[in-house]
């Protein structure tokens, strides 16, 4: 391998960190519901089809961010992710697993575990890669009554999980 070669070697190791970066911030700004992060994500023109909802990422960012008293939290884990990259742009695909607890008016509790994948596409403009267009694909579904148990053992001693910036990891990163 010549010094040319492990150049771009390099640069497309880190093209590819930048964009698994890029999904981690997404699955991170979504669960924590933070707008301003998730708006950083997103070119102007960009496009995220979610099957429930379809717009630009500046507005999946203000919708997904909004206060939503009938999500009490979710989670999500992207891995298998495969990038293919062409100069200043790129595609990838990754697996997702999103998990969530709904509330329903009459105070009880649902969990649901989504599997699917993102289908993405993503530029680079001034250095800075992030995506132009999003494409949710749901593969499979579970929905069970909640069976969280939160006042014994771990769910009772760890800290718990919060949507929106007062969850604690917002105030550990601090200092």
């Amino acid at each position: 391998m010549d010094i040319a070669q492990l150049e771009k070697t390099v640069a497309d190791l880190q093209t590819k960190q930048d964009l698994h970066e890029l999904n981690v911030r997404y699955a991170n700004g979504v669960d924590r519901r933070d707008r301003a992060l998730l708006e950083t994500l997103w070119w102007p023109d960009s496009l995220i089809d979610f099957g429930l909802f379809v717009g630009s990422g500046a507005q999946f960012a203000e919708i997904i961010s909004a206060p939503n008293p009938a999500v009490e939290i979710t989670t999500h884990f992207a891995s298998n992710e495969l990038f293919e990259l062409n100069g200043d742009r790129a595609t990838g695909r990754s697996y997702v697993i999103g998990t969530s607890v709904s509330l329903a008016a009459d105070g009880s509790k649902t969990d649901q575990m989504v599997s699917g994948r993102y289908l993405d596409k993503y530029e680079r403009r001034g250095g800075v890669w992030k995506f132009t267009h999003r494409l949710f694909v749901v593969d499979w579904i579970v929905t069970q009554p909640s069976s969280a148990i939160w006042d014994a053992g771990i769910g009772a001693a760890a800290k718990r999980g919060r949507p929106g910036l007062d969850d604690v990891s917002y105030e550990f990163f601090k200092a």
